[in-house]
């Protein structure tokens, strides 16, 4: 359901003034006194909580109408809800199973109306949930019955769930000249790890990233991954004990898990025209274990 700003939406956008730190180079005026999404709008997958939720708060925060996007609705429109009163802006919570193609058109047909197909940011945020079974068993020991099953089931959502979800914003970003595709991954699609069919996924996610990057460069549409390590969420921190924390934490340089707010930051980075030259590249969160 759509939701209207909270207190009426402000006007204006920022998007084509240069940034210095700290500064608006027209204004003079502090960073902090301005919303650098002003005016924009985004959809952003499995952002009822945990990381998508933190993502889709951060850019609220700096302006942006956000479409909030889960399997479930209520979550969606529970959500919806608390941004536009929270953040002032435009907001729609939509039900959407990403690894079904035709939910996933007729969720970005409601996108498009909603926005008037002034789409400026996707993030491809939904992932597969973490299984047990799944995460702790090798390619070698996986039963054979399972073996499909496991792979595609994570390959659908993440890694098919983008590409269903990017053929539908491009065309409302090639018509407009520009846009930002975000896209979620892991370090164990750039290092290796555990929990392999997650890997695969993941790493189809750069490949897909990738590709858009250079394909579409020409329309002023740029495509970024995150590469996340151990972040705090109630879906992996609180699943674990106090010793298995610890090591977790211990992995990264910095001694410490990441947070979801420091995610979104780094999203909405990637989001706005402060990286307005990168392309192509994926951002490592992971608090210093992958180095490159």
């Amino acid at each position: 359901m759509y939701h209207p700003a909270g207190r009426g939406s402000r006007r204006g956008s920022l998007r084509n003034l240069l940034f210095r730190p700290g500064v608006d180079c027209a204004t003079k005026a502090p960073m902090s006194d301005l919303r650098v999404m002003e005016g924009s709008h985004a959809v952003i997958t499995g952002s009822t909580r945990g990381i998508g939720r933190a993502m889709a708060g951060v850019l609220a925060r700096q302006g942006c109408n956000v479409v909030v996007s889960s399997r479930h609705p209520d979550d969606c429109e529970q959500t919806a809800k608390e941004l536009a009163a929270e953040h002032e802006v435009r907001t729609l919570g939509l039900a959407c199973d990403v690894s079904v193609q035709s939910a996933v058109r007729s969720a970005f047909q409601e996108v498009r109306s909603w926005c008037e197909g002034q789409l400026d940011v996707l993030i491809c945020n939904a992932g597969y949930p973490l299984r047990d079974d799944i995460w702790n068993t090798p390619l070698d020991a996986t039963p054979v019955d399972k073996l499909e099953e496991w792979y595609m089931s994570a390959f659908r959502t993440d890694t098919l769930g983008s590409v269903f979800c990017t053929y539908e914003a491009l065309p409302m970003m090639m018509a407009r000249g520009r846009g930002s595709i975000i896209y979620v991954s892991s370090i164990p699609a750039l290092a290796g790890y555990q929990g392999a069919p997650y890997t695969v996924a993941k790493a189809g996610i750069l490949g897909l990233m990738k590709e858009v990057a250079r394909e579409y460069g020409r329309h002023n549409i740029r495509a970024n991954a995150l590469a996340l390590g151990n972040i705090r969420t109630p879906a992996t921190y609180d699943l674990l004990d106090p010793a298995t924390r610890q090591l977790f934490a211990e992995q990264a340089p910095l001694r410490r898990w990441g947070l979801p707010e420091e995610v979104g930051q780094a999203a909405l980075f990637l989001a706005s025209d402060q990286s307005g030259f990168i392309t192509g590249q994926t951002l490592v969160v992971d608090g210093g274990v992958v180095r490159w």
